[in-house]
């Protein structure tokens, strides 16, 4: 065993300690994980996965025993929630994980959507039933980690088309806004819903890759705003923010929207992030997914993770993850190797 049974409650108070950039005694580490290689690494059909709760439990749970209790057990149906409550439809794939088909032609169509009801709309209800489902078999084990929402400018790409969707925001202003004000109004009301099943959950996640394709300028008009109204949705809950596309050109718009912590994309160079951004936001990544992660070696994986942690957790506001979620097919060994360097890597060098 890489770590002993008591690694899970020390991670968890360090991360905290790096929250909060005080300096812990080892830097904490996350492990992400998500629907494909969940279903990979129990080799199970991805559409059996997302389709049947029963499995998708039974699934996590394996994961999270092989992984010392350090990745959550939630209702995982990927980036299609509140695209399927605005009346998308959904395609599942035997292979691959389920796509929003978009639908939004005009401004008119724009116009017909109304916020969704998260007990009625799409996959949302489904998602509620399941985590009672997930709550009575297993207990306070079963755990959404954060409250979470697609972010404004993805769920917008979702259901409009990315491209069209950054066209728009230089050639069709109006529908983009539009657009925009009722995907950040469907993620406040999912939040909501979210925290009266799960009271206990103590942050929230935006994941919002596609604010990283709008210029620093857009960025600030469009979107920044926007991330502080859902922010404000849970006020006392912690501020988490998903973008592993290459944010570089956007941290400090992205610290100015409050958040508190940022996970990183594996492009962006997390040392002149910690320059800029670090004394104002706990930063999370940025190991390769691929070629470190599932292409490297153990020996690989380990002077990656001793390097990030050596140069980024002097003074807390670091935790050591994979840049993105890990990738199917990523070898278990590598992912202890991470786990291992955080564990065993003094701060600063010394012990």
């Amino acid at each position: 065993m890489v770590v002993d049974e008591g690694f899970a409650e020390r991670n968890s108070e360090r991360l905290e300690k790096a929250i909060r950039h005080e300096t812990p005694d080892r830097v904490p580490v996350a492990v992400h994980v998500n629907g494909p290689f969940i279903a990979g690494f129990n080799s199970v059909p991805y559409e059996v996965y997302y389709k049947d709760r029963e499995v998708m439990l039974k699934c996590q749970l394996k994961v999270r025993r092989r992984f010392y209790g350090l990745t959550p057990v939630w209702p995982d149906y990927g980036m299609v929630l509140e695209a399927s409550a605005l009346g998308a439809d959904i395609c599942w794939e035997v292979d691959g994980s389920p796509w929003v088909r978009p639908f939004i032609r005009s401004v008119e169509d724009v116009e017909r959507l109304r916020v969704p009801d998260p007990h009625r709309d799409g996959l949302l209800p489904i998602f509620l039933e399941t985590y009672e489902y997930m709550r009575r078999n297993v207990g306070e084990d079963a755990q959404l980690g954060c409250c979470s929402c697609v972010g404004p400018a993805t769920l917008a790409s979702l259901i409009r088309g990315a491209t069209e969707f950054l066209r728009d925001l230089c050639l069709d202003k109006d529908l983009a806004v539009k657009l925009l004000s009722i995907c950040s109004e469907t993620a406040k009301v999912w939040l909501l819903a979210q925290a009266e099943v799960a009271p206990e959950v103590d942050c929230v996640l935006i994941g919002d890759d596609i604010a990283s394709y709008m210029s620093p300028k857009q960025f600030e008009e469009f979107i920044l705003p926007r991330y502080r109204e859902i922010y404000s949705v849970l006020p006392n809950r912690r501020r988490w923010l998903h973008n592993d596309a290459d944010s570089s050109h956007l941290l400090e718009l992205l610290a100015e929207s409050g958040v508190e912590v940022l996970h990183l994309g594996y492009e962006v160079d997390i040392i002149d992030a910690k320059r800029r951004i670090g004394g104002r936001v706990c930063l999370m990544g940025n190991l390769p997914p691929l070629e470190v992660l599932r292409d490297g070696s153990r020996e690989l994986v380990a002077s990656k993770s001793r390097d990030l942690i050596l140069k980024l957790a002097y003074d807390g506001g670091f935790v050591l993850a994979p840049g993105g979620y890990l990738v199917e097919g990523t070898p278990p060994e590598n992912i202890d190797s991470m786990i291992e360097a955080a564990e065993h890597t003094p701060i600063n060098g010394l012990d």
